[in-house]
């Protein structure tokens, strides 16, 4: 008997921020393997989300329908495709990300960020900022490749990426009123995106599911990539798990 492995279906992966798709590289992985079509977004230097949403279907063939897997700020892009074109989209992956508007000192902080960026570059603002938020666990491999995602990014991107975040909406309607499947993928431990956000989200959403994943910080996918691929591959579906 011969087996005929069918493509199951597109997958848009959207990054986060300072963040390329090297952050779903073992993920991307499984899912071919899987039979899967993974497409890959890289942000440009749109500073909008109705932007960056026309930029993100472009990746897609025209017409085509295709789910999402997102992190981080990838979910609001997620959220801008869903208001968009949603007759297009089958299911919505959502790794470690959030549904809320910006927060009152958000713009302000993260002007400080790319302040410091420019005078001592992105290898340090990682270093000096974000070691300790990242990752559960930080170790050098891990941080080296975070900081490799954000110079590959660059200061002009990631200028565009924050303005990004200082003008997102509020996404909670949008998902009460979503009966897509979404899966809601997070580090139990992740200050950046917590649980009780995650748990929100989830309350919001009536089709969605909610796992945390222990030992696992912002960067789920880097610290515990097995069970992230696991979580992926059934929520999915595929021809075989590798």
């Amino acid at each position: 008997m011969h087996l005929h492995l069918k493509m199951m279906s597109n997958i848009l992966f959207i990054p986060g921020t300072l963040c390329t798709c090297d952050v779903f590289s073992t993920q991307i992985t499984t899912l071919k393997n899987a039979g899967h079509n993974c497409i890959t977004f890289e942000y440009g230097l749109q500073d909008n989300l109705d932007d960056v949403a026309r930029l993100a279907l472009s990746f897609v063939n025209k017409d085509e329908r295709f789910s999402i897997c997102a992190f981080s700020m990838g979910g609001m892009v997620a959220f801008k495709l869903l208001e968009c074109c949603p007759e297009r989209i089958d299911k919505v992956a959502l790794i470690s990300s959030n549904a809320h508007a910006d927060k009152p000192n958000g713009r302000e902080t993260r002007g400080n960020h790319l302040a410091y960026a420019n005078e001592n570059g992105l290898s340090a603002l990682i270093k000096d900022y974000f070691t300790s938020v990242y990752l559960y666990n930080p170790n050098d491999t891990r941080m080296q490749l975070i900081a490799k995602m954000a110079n590959d990014t660059g200061i002009e991107r990631y200028r565009a990426q924050l303005e990004i975040l200082a003008t997102r909406p509020e996404a909670g309607d949008l998902l009460s009123n979503c009966s897509h499947p979404i899966l809601l993928l997070a580090g139990s431990a992740d200050v950046l995106c917590p649980p009780c956000e995650q748990h929100r989200m989830h309350q919001l959403a009536a089709n969605s599911e909610l796992v945390f994943i222990e030992q696992a910080g912002h960067f789920v996918s880097l610290e515990q990539s097995d069970k992230v691929n696991l979580h992926l591959y059934n929520f999915f579906g595929g021809a075989a798990y590798a």
